[in-house]
């Protein structure tokens, strides 16, 4: 565990050096959350509620988005892809720790980092447009949201993880990743609620993983599912991570019997 904490320090040191590539990523965000956050608002204009949300929840939805894309959709897939297509993982398969776990280490000080930016992003805006926030009533909606972040952040890490795991197979596996992370945003609902698409696209989503990503954990701060429903959608989450993380070690395992260490 302690070389997992060392290497978690040491990515946070290196995401703050490249101060330049952190600042343009931040400035697409919050380019993304003004966008969204005006366009609610002139949906919004002279009304109390849309499809059964109040302002208050709309609006918080999405300045939750921004939080929530921050820190379940930072990831290091592209890295894995090029490490796999030229070669560079033969070295840390010689290292005594597991991959999976580096990444993992990596990638949660990334998104640490992320995090923090977009609350301050957040609470700016918040003051700047005087934005009706919701808080939560009860005080288990906050356990179970955190629960339910902690899971997403969690599943998205696997679910990338077996898509870049790909380039094990071709070089051309960039395509399918990018693919992927455009097609979960959509999914996800952080553009949107999904409850705006149509009945049967809504029941064929909520049959995948995909909106326990961003949508069911925001709904769950929101408070628009009681306790009960809350507890069951979080169980129903921690069942597609099990799967993810099976899925992972068998995908990884395949790939590396294939592995040959070519590129440079």
């Amino acid at each position: 565990m302690r070389k997992y904490l060392y290497v978690f320090g040491l990515s946070l040191q290196n995401v703050l050096q490249h101060r330049a590539t952190l600042l343009m990523d931040r400035v697409g965000g919050l380019a993304a959350i003004l966008a969204l956050y005006y366009f609610w608002e002139a949906i919004l204009r002279g009304k109390d509620e849309f499809l059964g949300y109040s302002r208050p929840q709309i609006l918080t939805y999405v300045l939750l988005m921004n939080l929530m894309r921050s820190f379940v959709f930072t990831g290091r897939g592209w890295e894995l892809v090029q490490e796999i297509s030229h070669g560079r993982i033969s070295s840390y398969l010689l290292r005594p720790l597991s991959y999976q776990g580096y990444s993992l280490s990596l990638d949660l000080a990334q998104k640490t980092i992320h995090l923090l930016s977009a609350l301050l992003e957040v609470g700016v805006l918040a003051l700047l447009f005087e934005a009706p926030i919701y808080w939560p009533a009860r005080l288990e909606t906050w356990a179970l949201f955190v629960a339910a972040v902690a899971a997403s952040s969690l599943l998205f890490f696997f679910l990338e993880f077996v898509v870049a795991c790909l380039a094990f197979w071709t070089s051309e596996s960039g395509g399918p990743l990018f693919c992927f992370e455009l097609f979960l945003n959509f999914a996800a609902g952080s553009f949107f609620p999904i409850d705006v698409l149509p009945s049967a696209l809504q029941a064929v989503l909520r049959a995948t993983p995909f909106p326990y990503l961003v949508f069911f954990p925001i709904n769950i701060y929101l408070e628009r599912v009681g306790p009960a429903e809350a507890v069951r959608l979080l169980a129903v989450e921690l069942g597609w991570l099990a799967l993810a993380w099976l899925a992972t070690q068998l995908v990884w395992r395949r790939g590396l019997r294939t592995y040959a260490a070519e590129g440079g």
